[in-house]
């Protein structure tokens, strides 16, 4: 999701890129950033088209056909790619994307004599540290799960590369747009919704509560997540790449005053009631809150590990960096138009996205040489 809002930033401030997009079944990867790019051009603005190179991580033959070429046209490189898989062995995701394919960029960046270096990480590098400061990396804290182990470890491989000037961004969880409602992806909190919204089509109203479904977690609702909304990270991000005296440093793209869980589970528990489809209580397929709890356990098992107090983000440098970009409250009010958004578009299967409300990353009708 970042990435896309990254990219269209770029290509409107008038940078010449080059992308790294893997085919998928029915789309070539020319064609999958022409559909993503078109998300932007719902009233006419057209953007610029990158150079796309087709291939992925796992493989070197993209490599080898275009290291000569990035030698000659390629002073930069960003690294956006990741798997968030949660779990998984050693030969397998995350660390298939998250480790080996951080070497295949550097790899790329050995032959083509790359020097600049652009990383998106996540603040969760921070593991099992209740404070966690921009300048730290491996501090032989502890991992809740596989994905926050390999970002930690792929974060400190590009570290000992030898950049000539290596930036990092480490975003903590991404939501929806402030101003659209638009997400790209529907996992973390999105999937708790998604999963809530679903399982209420078999509840009355009142059958159960957001207070029981934090007990059945084995919280009690003060725990904080930290969330920061889509346009508000990629804002920072431009604004940090785009100025050089900036770079060099990490930025913790966090959120400030984080919202605790009752607070998100109240917002859940209120957009359902309001906007998802419930049964009559009167219905002979009418299940109960042990029903629901038991299904809802059993579904959110993988994102256990994420709902436990998250730790604090230091963020100096993003502050110094960028004062006039302070991250928006993530509030009640926020969370319910985000979840309605989510609801209402069938979770990304008829999203309607006016660019108006996005004119504001550009000016005009930039155009890139070849």
């Amino acid at each position: 999701m970042l990435g896309s809002y990254f990219l269209r930033d770029l290509l409107s401030h008038g940078y010449r890129v080059v992308v790294l997009v893997r085919q998928s079944r029915n789309k070539s990867a020319s064609q999958r950033v022409d559909a993503l790019l078109k998300v932007w051009e719902s009233e006419g603005f057209r953007y610029p088209r990158p150079k796309v190179i087709a291939g992925d991580l796992s493989g070197l033959g993209w490599l080898e056909e275009h290291a000569d070429w990035c030698k000659k046209n390629v002073d930069t490189v960003i690294h956006s790619a990741a798997s968030l898989v949660f779990y998984g062995d050693r030969d397998a995701e995350p660390y298939l994307t998250n480790l080996q394919g951080i070497h295949t960029v550097l790899r790329l960046c050995e032959r083509a004599q790359i020097r600049k270096f652009h990383h998106i990480s996540t603040a969760y590098v921070a593991g099992s540290k209740p404070i966690f400061y921009e300048h730290e990396c491996n501090e032989g804290q502890e991992f809740r799960n596989d994905y926050e182990r390999s970002k930690m470890e792929s974060e400190q491989m590009v570290r000992d590369f030898g950049f000539e000037s290596l930036t990092v961004y480490r975003p903590s969880i991404v939501i929806g747009d402030t101003q659209t409602g638009y997400t790209a992806t529907f996992s973390g909190l999105y999937a708790a919704l998604k999963l809530v919204h679903t399982l209420v089509s078999r509840l009355s109203l009142g059958s159960t509560s957001a207070r029981f479904a934090l007990a059945a977690m084995g919280m009690n609702g003060n725990e904080s997540k930290n969330l920061v909304p889509v346009d508000w990270v990629a804002k920072v991000l431009m604004h940090i790449f785009s100025n050089k005296e900036l770079h060099g440093k990490t930025y913790h793209l966090t959120n400030p005053n984080p919202p605790q869980m009752k607070d998100v589970a109240k917002t859940i528990q209120d957009v359902v009631e309001q906007y998802s489809n419930l049964v009559n209580e009167n219905d002979e397929l009418r299940c109960d809150e042990a029903w629901f709890g038991q299904n809802f356990m059993k579904q959110m098992k993988l994102f256990r590990a994420y709902l436990n107090e998250d730790p604090q983000f230091d963020s100096s440098n993003t502050t110094q960096a960028a004062p006039h970009l302070p991250c928006p409250v993530v509030d009640y009010n926020l969370l319910m138009f985000l979840f309605h958004k989510a609801i209402e578009s069938q979770f990304g299967k008829n999203w309607r996205i006016s660019a108006s409300a996005l004119s504001y990353q550009h000016s005009g009708d930039l155009q890139l040489s070849e």
